[in-house]
């Protein structure tokens, strides 16, 4: 079970207790290749200057009487006290262990427009009906960033070639 559906089962949420989700964490990125003075081991910066966020996305159906997914859920790690030394994984882009998360986004996926931005750095492109847009980059581990990635991309084929209507391009 990943964090974004425990989130979920906390009992808040209702019906989206038992929905089927498919879930992955995703660092806010700006859409420009970074300078050259830009070290690799230099922390993501957005557009605006700003530290770059890490996002839980998820890409729910409401009823498992749905064919394809209708919801987007997006969620943010809970800052808690550190309770003691780093577990290492942060060097990876990943989650502590155990760290939980706060939904925060609810949209409708029609309201939605998502595609894959560049796939050899794993990133997808969001753009919210209003017309704002966010870059995301996958945060997986090592051996299995291809997989999952993959696995975004066939998702997004589905819901844009087999959901009429479907804002994906």
């Amino acid at each position: 079970m990943g964090q974004l559906q425990r989130c979920l089962a906390r009992g808040e949420y209702g019906q989206l207790q038992e929905c089927p989700l498919f879930e992955s964490d995703f660092l806010q990125v700006c859409p420009d290749p970074p300078p050259p003075s830009a070290l690799p081991d230099s922390p993501q910066v957005t557009k605006s200057g700003d530290m770059a966020n890490r996002v839980t996305l998820g890409i729910a159906a409401t009823s498992p009487r749905l064919e394809l997914p209708d919801l987007l859920l997006l969620a943010r790690p809970v800052l808690a006290p550190a309770a003691g030394p780093c577990c290492c994984r942060c060097a990876q882009g990943l989650p502590p262990l155990g760290e939980e998360v706060e939904l925060f986004g609810l949209l409708p996926l029609r309201f939605v427009r998502l595609s894959i931005h560049d796939e050899l750095r794993h990133r997808l492109k969001v753009r919210l009906a209003s017309g704002r847009t966010f870059y995301l980059q996958l945060l997986a581990p090592p051996a299995q960033l291809e997989r999952v990635f993959g696995q975004w991309v066939r998702l997004l084929y589905r819901l844009r070639y087999q959901w009429p209507g479907a804002r994906t391009r």
